[in-house]
């Protein structure tokens, strides 16, 4: 049980919190869900609750969130990055001792549903550390042995995915779109592509035999012709001789 350190006091802003907020504003809200861990607060304390949480925004924004280098998305997710792991390095909120403490398995629960969702939770919990430093000079007890030692049913999957479906501005660019959302776009194309050279194979294949069976009925009709051509001149040529030989008697 600590005060708060001056660092720590400041080591979230509001600032922070908007960055977040503008990553959230710039995502899809329907076409696109991923699949992530999180955890639920349930009966877990302020404290305890965002020391089990943080590790698993980090490890949403390095999985689901990466975009092109330079792209205002990529700063937004660099910053919170940076917010984390300087929070970890200040010793802000200590790493989870698993000499003893457990791992807050039993809170952790699979989530399914579109980025922006995703971002909402990570919302609440870094909304609920700025509240920690900021809003109290009570010292904050860290320790959870007991808090995660609860038993339920670990890593639940939702039935069902959110249908929240709404925009809060523009259409983002395609530089904006997480690579995670960008997968099924990409296997897309490439599915329409392989049907499409199929198909131009089989018509090409197509158009060569039309060609071949048009060469070789125009060759037989040419054949047939002659052959009709030269029985109809042997006929005269036997009547011419025979009047020539009766001419000469």
């Amino acid at each position: 049980m600590t005060e708060v350190p001056g660092p720590c006091r400041h080591s979230i802003t509001r600032e922070h919190l908007r960055t977040l907020r503008h990553l959230m504003d710039n995502q899809l809200r329907s076409g696109c869900s991923i699949t992530y861990t999180f955890i639920e607060r349930r009966s877990l304390s302020k404290c305890c609750f965002v020391k089990a949480a943080l590790p698993w925004i980090l490890e949403l924004l390095t999985t689901h969130f990466k975009y092109g280098r330079g792209s205002v998305n990529d700063g937004y997710v660099q910053s919170l990055r940076a917010l984390i792991l300087n929070m970890y390095s200040q010793n802000c909120v200590p790493q989870i001792n698993e000499e003893v403490e457990d791992k807050p398995e039993s809170f952790e629960m699979l989530h399914r549903s579109p980025p922006s969702e995703a971002l909402q939770r990570a919302f609440e919990v870094l909304s609920v550390y700025w509240e920690l430093v900021t809003m109290s000079d009570s010292p904050i007890d860290w320790r959870c042995q007991h808090e995660f030692t609860e038993t339920l049913s670990s890593t639940t999957v939702l039935p069902a995915e959110s249908t929240t479906q709404y925009y809060t501005g523009g259409s983002p660019s395609f530089n904006q779109l997480p690579w995670s959302c960008l997968g099924p776009v990409r296997d897309t194309y490439k599915m329409v592509f392989i049907i499409t050279s199929i198909c131009g194979g089989l018509l090409f294949i197509l158009i060569l035999y039309c060609l071949i069976t048009q060469k070789v009925l125009l060759l037989f009709l040419f054949y047939t012709s002659s052959d009709k051509a030269a029985l109809q001149v042997k006929p005269n040529t036997r009547q011419t001789d025979s009047s020539m030989f009766k001419i000469h008697i």
